[in-house]
């Protein structure tokens, strides 16, 4: 979503949501506060139809719908243009059809008139009544050729804008799902193949990892170094990650300093081997500022991973795999661990 608020506009609206949220008892978070933000700019009026239900009682307030809500009106890009290009292209296919169908029409009556000039032709002996059939014959078939090139040329015009349609809703889909700062997957997008991952299990039992990857300290790293640099250690880590995970494997950034990785079909020691690698390649790399030259220290992650299991419903593995995350954090950073059964 954009926003051309200015300073007094931006604190009327807050001065309009935090009363609105305290009295519902909505938890006063950035993603909420974005929600109802919305909620007073009016925009969606799916969003607005939504939330009144929240305010008047209707509905309980629920994290999980919330955190769908704003996936789906607040940080999704595009989301009109999804819906403007879909509806368009319905439109195009129907005009082709169509076309296709009239193009048809017009071929069958151009066999009709074949066949009945070869019957005429057939049983007639007079020179000027042939003369005639074949001015008839010729003249439809300058008709049905003119037809032909119209259909063809409709047909061209239709296909070269659903190209171009295509393209843009590539690029609006490509968008809603990406990370800009990144390059990686975005939370929307790894919700999204988690849940998939999960239906996939149940129906092929498939082995699925998921494995959650925290910078270390990376708070302090900003305060210092400022958020540029932060910025340029947010990629160097995304690059890592991406370069060690190929194929159906999904890497994204989770949220923050924070990515997630899903794997596909590996025994959960090779996802062991690989955590260890992205780990110790990150940790023995020297990273320098890019003006002055300046090393900027040792920067470390940690990783906490476990497997999907048949029986997991959605948000299991996730839960499981952060607290691996915060195990590793809480034994020193630095480090891999896999959650622990109690």
């Amino acid at each position: 979503m954009q926003y051309q608020q200015d300073v007094a506009q931006a604190q009327e609206i807050a001065r309009l949501v935090f009363p609105l949220m305290t009295r519902i008892g909505i938890p006063m978070n950035p993603l909420n506060y974005a929600l109802w933000y919305e909620y007073q700019l009016g925009r969606s009026e799916a969003l607005v139809a939504a939330l009144d239900k929240i305010q008047s009682g209707d509905e309980p307030y629920d994290p999980d719908k919330a955190n769908a809500l704003y996936l789906r009106y607040v940080a999704t890009p595009g989301v009109e243009a999804l819906e403007r290009i879909e509806s368009e292209v319905c439109r195009l296919l129907t005009d082709v059809v169509q076309i296709i169908i009239d193009a048809g029409l017009d071929l069958g009556k151009y066999s009709h008139l074949l066949q009945s000039c070869s019957t005429r032709l057939e049983s007639s002996d007079d020179l000027r009544s042939i003369r005639k059939l074949v001015a008839t014959l010729k003249s439809d078939t300058s008709v049905m050729a003119e037809s032909s090139r119209q259909s063809a040329c409709a047909l061209k015009a239709r296909a070269d804008e659903i190209d171009l349609l295509r393209a843009e809703l590539d690029k609006v889909r490509q968008e809603a799902v990406m990370d800009p700062l990144t390059g990686l997957a975005n939370r929307r997008a790894f919700d999204e193949k988690l849940a998939e991952s999960l239906d996939d299990t149940l129906q092929q039992l498939r082995k699925i990892c998921l494995l959650m990857v925290d910078i270390d300290h990376f708070k302090m790293i900003n305060d210092e170094y400022g958020h540029q640099i932060g910025d340029k250690i947010l990629q160097y880590v995304a690059s890592v990650l991406k370069k060690n995970f190929k194929g159906k494997d999904m890497v994204a950034r989770f949220g923050g300093d924070e990515f997630a990785v899903i794997v596909e079909n590996a025994p959960i020691a090779g996802v062991q081997k690989v955590a260890e690698t992205i780990r110790s390649q990150i940790c023995d790399s020297t990273l320098k500022r890019t003006d002055t030259g300046e090393p900027l220290g040792k920067v470390t992650v940690s990783i906490g991973y476990d497997c999907l299991k048949p029986e997991d419903k959605p948000g299991d593995v996730l839960k499981r795999a952060d607290e691996a995350l915060y195990s590793a954090k809480q034994n020193g950073r630095n480090r891999v661990e896999l959650f622990r059964r109690q």
